[in-house]
C-alpha cells in the first residue's frame, strides 16, 4: 500500500474556523493497491461453484464423560509392556516422595522404596525447601513409567501446588538391593 501525504487545503470556497483549522492538520490519503495476483489468461473466467468444491465435511464427534480412571496406554511395537508392579512402586513412590517433602511425612519411611543415596538426597530438599512451597500442599498429578529393560525404567510426572504445575524424573530398577526385594528407586530430580 502505497501512501500520497498532502499539507496542502482542498479547495473550497467557504472557510470557517473550526474548518480552517482542520485544513490546516495533516492530512493522508490512501492510493490504489498494487495488483498482487498475475492477470489472468485471455478468455479464463474464474467462478466459484460451491457444488464442486473438495473440502471435506467436518468430523462431529459423540459427547462423552470421561471417567475419573485412568485410561490404559499401549506400548509402541516392539517394546514389552511395563509390569503392573513397577508403575504401582513408581506412583506409590512418588506419593511418598510428595508427602516427605510436604513434611507430611518422615524421610525414614522411603526406606523400602528408595536406595539410602537417594534418602538422603531427599532429606536435603527438606532442608532446604523446594520452589513454591509457600504455594500450600503438593498433590500428585501424574505418573508414567516407560519402559527401558528387564531391570530397570524412567519414570516421570508432575504435582501441583496451589495454581502451579511442577515436574519430578527418575528411574526405579529391580532388586537392586537384596535387602530390598522388587523395584526400588535409583535416581531422582524434583524440580
Amino acid at each position: 500500500m502505497s501512501v500520497i501525504e498532502s499539507n496542502d487545503p482542498p479547495e473550497s470556497p467557504d472557510i470557517s474556523g473550526s474548518v480552517a483549522r482542520l485544513r490546516a492538520e495533516h492530512h493522508c490519503f490512501l492510493s490504489r493497491a498494487a495488483p498482487f495476483e498475475p492477470p489472468l489468461a485471455t478468455g479464463a473466467v474464474h467462478t466459484w461453484d460451491p457444488a464442486t468444491t473438495t473440502e471435506p465435511t467436518p468430523v462431529r464427534h459423540r459427547a462423552t464423560v470421561r471417567s475419573n480412571r485412568s485410561r490404559r496406554r499401549s506400548e509402541p511395537p516392539g517394546r514389552p509392556p511395563v509390569p503392573a508392579d513397577a508403575r504401582a512402586t513408581a506412583d506409590r513412590a512418588m506419593r511418598m516422595l510428595i508427602e516427605v517433602i510436604d513434611r507430611r511425612r518422615s524421610a525414614d519411611q522411603l526406606s523400602p522404596l528408595f536406595t539410602t543415596s537417594m534418602i538422603d538426597l531427599v532429606r536435603t530438599i527438606v532442608r532446604n525447601p523446594p520452589p513454591g512451597r509457600r504455594l500450600g500442599f503438593a498433590a500428585v498429578r501424574r505418573v508414567h513409567v516407560a519402559y527401558q529393560s528387564d531391570v530397570s525404567a524412567e519414570i516421570f510426572g508432575s504435582y501441583t501446588r496451589g495454581p502451579r504445575m511442577f515436574a519430578f524424573a527418575g528411574r526405579i530398577e529391580l532388586a537392586i538391593d537384596p535387602r530390598r526385594p522388587g523395584w526400588t528407586v535409583t535416581s531422582l530430580r524434583v524440580g
